[in-house]
C-alpha cells in the first residue's frame, strides 16, 4: 500500500467491477483494477503478491455475499464470467434477448459494487479500529493552537518524497506527545499508511494531580527499539529473529509498504544517537517521526520542527476549555484581565496551564501563581522537575551561568552581545553554551540569518529565579 494523497478511500465503480470480471481467467500480468482495495491488497498479501488471484477470491466472497439475498443475479454473474458464457449463448439457454441479459448483467455489477463497496468500508474500520488500538490513550480532550502545525505535517507525511525522518521537538509540556497523537489519528482516518506504530522511552509521567509518577520498566535501547517495532509490524514472524535478521525482514516489510512510526522520547535513549543509522535504512517509502525534547541539529537528513509554546490567546482559550470541562465556570467565564496573569507566570505550556486550572478547585488563583512564582509546594516541585531537572543535571558550569543569565532578557530576546554583557562570559564560550542551550530547547533561538535574538518561555523564568537555586544547594 502507498500513500494516499486523499482521505477518501478508493472505492470502486460499477466499471472497475465489470473490468475484474472479465478478468477472471486472465494471468497475474493482467493486473487488477481492484488493485487499490485494501480487501485486495490483503488477499495478494496471502497468495504471493499476485493481483489476479487475489482479486478474484475478493469477487468470489462478493458473489457469496450476494446469494444470499439477490441468488438470481449472483448465478447469472457467475456463469456469465465463472463460467465463461457468452451473452448470446446465455439467451438462447434462458429463451432471452441478448439485451435482457444484458440490462440483468448490468444490475447484477451493480449490485455486486455496493456489496464490494460494503466489504471495503467495514475492512477500513476494522483497519483503522486496529491501528488506533496500536496509540496510547490521548491525554487531551481537544487540542489548542496546533491547527497549522498538525496541517503542516500531514503534508509533509503525505507526500511521498523527502523527509522522511521528522523530528518534533521542544520543551517539556509543550503538547508534542499530544500533537503526534493528534497527528496519527488524523493520518490513520486518511488511510495514507499500510500501518501505524508507536513505541515510547518514556519513563516518568507528570499527572494533573501534581504528582510524579515512574514507570517501572527499562530504558528503551536501540536493540529494544527494533524488537519492540518487529513486534508490531512482523508479529509472529519475528519470534526467534536476530537483531540484523530483524531489520532485514523489517525493511522488507516496510518497502513493499508505507508505514509510519512514532518514537516518543528519544532523548531518555541512551544509545538514540545508534539507532538513527537504522532508521534511515529503514525510511523510504516509510517514515519515522521523532518527538524528543532535545534537538538533533548535527544529525543529517532530519526534519526539525520546533513546537513553540501557545501565544497567550490560545493559552487563554486553553485554560477557559479546560475550566469548563472540569465545572469551574468563574475561571471559564473570567475576563481576559483575570487571567492573564496565568500566562505572564507560565507562558504558553500546556501542561504548567492545565495544571493551575486543576489546582483552582482547591486553592485561589493568587496563591497558585504565587507558589510558581516562589517554587513552592509539591505540585510546583514536581512540575519543575518534570520539565527541566534531567537537562538541568546535563549542564555544565559554562552552561548554567548562561542559562542562569537569561532571566534578565526582556521577552523580545537579546542579541549576542548583550548576553555577553550581562553574562560576563566570553563571546566563544558564550556561543558553546547557547547551542546546547537551544538543542535542549531551553532557549529559543529567533531571527533570521543575519540576526539572532535569545529569549526563554515565562515559565523557565520563574523555574530560573527560584527552583534552580534550590537544585544548586
Amino acid at each position: 500500500m502507498t500513500n494516499r494523497p486523499s482521505p477518501a478511500l478508493p472505492m470502486p465503480s460499477t466499471e472497475h467491477v465489470r473490468k475484474a470480471l472479465g478478468l477472471w481467467h486472465k494471468g497475474a500480468a493482467q493486473g487488477s483494477p481492484l488493485a487499490e482495495l485494501l480487501l485486495v491488497q490483503r488477499a495478494a498479501d496471502a497468495v504471493g503478491g499476485n493481483l489476479r488471484l487475489a482479486t478474484n477470491q475478493v469477487l468470489l466472497r462478493a458473489l457469496t455475499v450476494m446469494a444470499a439475498h439477490h441468488a438470481d443475479e449472483a448465478e447469472l454473474l457467475r456463469v456469465r464470467y465463472l463460467d465463461a458464457k457468452t451473452v448470446h449463448l446465455m439467451a438462447i439457454e434462458r429463451n432471452l434477448a441478448q439485451a435482457t441479459i444484458y440490462f440483468q448483467q448490468q444490475r447484477a455489477i451493480s449490485l455486486l459494487t455496493t456489496i464490494v463497496r460494503q466489504m471495503e468500508q467495514a475492512a477500513w474500520d476494522a483497519h483503522r479500529t486496529g491501528l488506533e488500538g496500536r496509540l496510547p490513550l490521548p491525554t487531551y480532550t481537544s487540542l489548542v493552537g496546533v491547527e497549522q502545525h498538525l496541517d503542516h505535517l500531514v503534508r509533509l507525511l503525505e507526500s511521498s518524497d523527502a523527509p522522511h525522518l521528522i523530528l518534533l521537538d521542544g520543551i517539556g509540556g509543550i503538547g508534542k506527545s499530544s500533537l503526534a497523537d493528534a497527528l496519527l489519528r488524523a493520518i490513520i482516518a486518511r488511510g495514507m499508511f499500510a500501518g501505524v506504530a508507536w513505541i515510547s522511552a518514556q519513563q516518568q509521567h507528570f499527572h494533573l494531580d501534581g504528582r510524579l509518577r515512574n514507570f517501572p520498566r527499562p530504558a528503551l535501547t536501540a536493540d529494544g527499539f527494533v524488537d519492540q517495532l518487529a513486534d508490531i509490524l512482523l508479529a509472529d514472524r519475528a519470534v526467534g529473529l536476530g537483531r540484523e535478521q530483524k531489520l532485514a525482514d523489517l525493511r522488507m516489510h516496510m518497502s513493499q509498504a508505507a508505514h509510519l512510526v512514532v518514537l516518543d522520547n528519544l532523548e531518555l535513549m541512551p544509545d538514540g544517537e545508534r539507532l538513527l543509522p537504522w532508521l534511515r535504512q529503514l525510511a523510504a517509502p516509510s517514515k519515522f517521526l521523532l518527538i524528543s525534547r532535545h534537538s538533533f541539529y548535527a544529525e543529517p537528513g532530519i526534519y526539525h520542527l520546533r513546537l513553540p509554546e501557545l501565544v497567550e490567546a490560545d493559552a487563554l482559550h486553553l485554560v477557559r476549555q479546560e475550566a469548563g470541562l472540569r465545572n469551574l465556570p468563574e475561571l471559564a467565564t473570567a475576563p481576559d484581565a483575570h487571567l492573564q496573569p496565568i500566562y505572564e507566570t507560565v507562558g504558553g505550556n500546556p501542561l504548567a496551564l492545565r495544571l493551575v486550572v486543576g489546582q483552582v478547585h482547591v486553592h485561589p488563583l493568587p496563591v497558585i501563581l504565587a507558589d510558581l512564582a516562589a517554587a513552592r509546594g509539591e505540585s510546583v516541585e514536581a512540575l519543575y522537575t518534570y520539565i527541566y531537572r534531567r537537562a538541568w543535571d546535563h549542564l555544565d558550569e559554562l552552561c548554567r551561568r548562561a542559562l542562569l543569565a537569561m532571566p534578565l532578557v526582556s521577552e523580545h530576546g537579546g542579541n549576542l552581545d548583550f548576553l555577553a554583557q550581562i553574562s560576563q562570559l566570553p563571546s566563544d564560550d558564550l556561543r558553546h553554551g547557547l547551542s546546547l542551550l537551544v538543542t535542549l530547547n531551553l532557549v529559543d533561538s529567533r531571527g533570521d540569518l543575519h540576526q539572532r535574538r535569545y529569549t526563554i518561555h515565562n515559565l523557565t523564568r520563574s523555574f530560573l529565579l527560584e527552583q534552580v537555586v534550590r537544585w544548586q544547594v
